[in-house]
């Protein structure tokens, strides 16, 4: 099942993590090898507040039809999702080398050059998504928008699919993620007062 999750209570707590894998090999002499071997990727878990029981199975009965692992569904995560900064408007992939450093737009990337029709700031940690890609972004270094001048963001990781052409629009607010479950069991718990709890955990699908 596809679609997105329906948060129907909020959450009361998040714990966020970037993952990365990495092989490391050590030699007689103490010397260490380290080599990335595959993309990185966010998680997340996620735990209700006590919830009422028309709340808790509308979230639940969404939970039940992912078939544990398999399907894929979106989700906007709590707080993280939403810049810190003060931009406002359409933010659009320019096309231009005229940044300093130049910047591409292929896959492999870390640095995109944008405009944006009004202003702001975006600011280091803040999550981004460009509108050709299911993967999500983080900002690594704080970000001033004039309003006209080509601007470069800089992110990690690098690009998983290159932006050709430019003209891509980037997603700083409401930042949705697609996400599979972690695990194949998925169960609540009723406490003594009647409420309902949950605890889910997502890794991004790239």
């Amino acid at each position: 099942m596809s679609g997105t999750f329906p948060i129907s209570a909020g959450f009361e707590t998040l714990d966020f993590q970037s993952n990365t894998t990495s092989r490391v090999s050590v030699s007689v002499s103490g010397r260490t090898q380290r080599i990335k071997t595959g993309s990185q990727y966010w998680s997340f878990k996620l735990k209700s507040p006590a919830m009422t029981r028309a709340d808790m199975m509308a979230d639940y009965a969404f939970i039940v039809q992912q078939d544990g692992q398999v399907e894929s569904f979106n989700i906007v995560p709590p707080t993280i999702s939403t810049t810190r900064g003060t931009a406002s408007g359409t933010i659009t992939v320019a096309n231009t080398t005229s940044t300093t450093p130049v910047i591409s737009l292929a896959s492999g990337s870390t640095a995109v050059g944008a405009t944006i029709s009004v202003g702001g700031t975006l600011k280091t940690g803040d999550l981004i998504k460009f509108s050709n890609h299911d993967k999500v972004y983080m900002i690594t270094e704080d970000v001033n928008f004039d309003g006209s001048t080509v601007t470069r963001i800089p992110f990690y990781p690098p690009l998983t699919t290159a932006l050709t052409g430019g003209g891509q629009t980037i997603t700083y607010t409401n930042v949705p993620f697609k996400v599979y479950m972690d695990r194949d069991e998925q169960k609540f718990i009723t406490q003594a007062d009647g409420t309902y709890k949950y605890e889910i955990v997502m890794n991004e699908e790239i």
